[in-house]
């Protein structure tokens, strides 16, 4: 099937290559949602691939006041005005001739300029013109049988609500329905897109996010795995698994040799415990096997990282951050959108090829979202994608109770059933001082030690101890 491509970001890949030619698309949404920006950066995009486009704008916004308000846009290029874009106003028409005679000047305009594109800008509008639904529907269907001779691809732009798409006789010609739509939430003004209809063509269903910046729309496709994509090959070197070690004595022989590459593991503990430095140790232990590790920090900077490591003797952190085979970033909390976050760290991973990612924590992630069951999903999809890439990752999470055993919950989200492996940190007293243990809860597809060890953090390093007899909490 010969497509239109849009050139929008990511928009092709959920379109399934992009829009069908020739088909009928209807752009609804309620106003401030993007309709008009988005298919004006589908003209621009479309003009520079040579083709030509035919808009008319009727009473909602003039063409003058359009083109001022796009100027400040990347994707404007006022060059194609007039050849590769043109643009005509309805309004003076409808306001004379009604209906009938804004038709026929759409017929007639259509045949002089022949152009690849259709634009009308607002449809809606034009329902209120008319002397009744009856003579309105009668003009659509006259239309989309015109359409079909004529053929170009249309978008019929229009202010419309969820509840109209599927009761106006205006969709009732549509192949293709891409609402837009916004949601305040607590930080955010977020905007998203759903197709709900694409003839022809398979799309990547659910909301996708978007944004609109100065160099025009980028959207943000929700993260799917299809079924095929959730059956993924552990990576094998020799005819054995793969494993990836922390570098910390004894830590990996408790592991039963280290994790294997591709797994999750969550690293619990309480504030103070080391998860960070532990963390470090693990992305640094690839930077030095001469693999990429990415690093990601909701709470320090790269250079309290850096200091924080260099305080206990991981002296080589500058030199492997220099030669790039460690990458520390830092993303406050406060500001960042999760939905995008997401889609980020995959494009981030796959461009710098990276084969371990700490996250560190996503218990900041969690005051981000104001659903929960957004939040698991969004990790849940995150890890899906991240294995089948085969990247080990870890995953700090801050406990709040200092008692052991609650530690096995991990958190109130349940977040512990995405993880492969658990690995949980705390602290206990003996001899009226406070000391550190470790344990391991589980290792998916491996043996472990099932005991609980001390440890302790030095400026020579960390180290694990012997086997503890008790480390409850008195």
């Amino acid at each position: 099937m010969e497509r239109l491509v849009t050139g929008i970001e990511n928009f092709d890949e959920v379109l399934g290559g992009g829009i069908p030619l020739y088909s009928i698309n209807i752009i609804a949404g309620n106003p401030g949602s993007g309709k008009t920006i988005l298919v004006q950066n589908i003209l621009f995009n479309a003009a520079r691939r040579g083709l030509k486009s035919l808009y008319f704008t009727t009473v909602s916004e003039s063409q003058f006041k359009m083109v001022r308000n796009l100027a400040d846009f990347e994707f404007f290029d006022n060059s194609f005005l007039g050849e590769q874009i043109i643009y005509r106003d309805l309004g003076l028409i409808l306001k004379k001739e009604g209906l009938n005679g804004a038709f026929a000047a759409v017929d007639d305009l259509m045949k002089k300029f022949r152009p690849d594109i259709l634009v009308i800008d607002s449809f809606k509008a034009l329902r209120s013109l008319g002397d009744s639904e009856k003579e309105f529907r009668a003009m659509v269907f006259e239309l989309a049988s015109k359409l079909a001779v004529w053929e170009t691809t249309t978008f019929l732009v229009g202010e419309y609500i969820e509840e109209e798409l599927s009761t106006l006789s205006e969709f009732a010609i549509a192949d293709g329905i891409i609402y837009l739509y916004g949601q305040q939430e607590r930080k955010f003004q977020k905007r998203y897109l759903r197709i709900l209809k694409m003839r022809g063509t398979g799309t990547i269903p659910g909301e996708h996010i978007f944004l609109i910046g100065k160099d025009g729309i980028k959207l943000y496709p929700r993260m799917l795995l299809s079924q095929e994509e959730l059956v993924y090959d552990v990576e094998k070197g020799l005819g054995l698994e793969v494993r990836d070690n922390f570098g910390i004595e004894g830590l990996d022989n408790l592991l039963g040799g280290g994790i294997y590459r591709g797994s999750s593991t969550l690293l619990a503990g309480a504030t103070g415990t080391g998860k960070t430095l532990f963390s470090l140790k693990f992305a640094l232990e690839a930077a030095q096997r001469g693999e990429k590790a990415l690093y990601i920090s909701y709470e320090e900077t790269p250079e309290q990282l850096i200091s924080l490591a260099e305080g206990i003797g991981f002296k080589e952190i500058r030199q492997r951050i220099y030669d790039g085979s460690l990458i520390l970033k830092f993303y406050s909390p406060v500001e960042i959108d999760v939905d995008i976050h997401a889609y980020e760290i995959l494009e981030y991973v796959k461009k710098y090829n990276i084969k371990r990612l700490v996250l560190d924590t996503v218990s900041s992630l969690e005051t981000t979202i104001g659903n929960n069951q957004k939040y698991r999903d969004i990790l849940w999809s995150l890890t899906q994608n991240l294995k089948r890439r085969k990247i080990t990752t870890i995953y700090t999470f801050e406990t709040l109770n200092l008692n052991l055993f609650n530690t096995f919950n991990v958190t109130d989200m349940g977040i512990s059933l995405l993880a492969d492996n658990i690995i949980f940190m705390r602290y206990y007293e003996e001899d009226a001082e406070i000391k550190r243990a470790i344990g391991i809860l589980k290792t998916r597809r491996s043996d472990h030690e099932k005991g609980i060890y001390q440890y302790v953090i030095e400026s020579s390093g960390v180290s694990i101890l012997g086997k503890i007899k008790s480390a409850l909490m008195k």
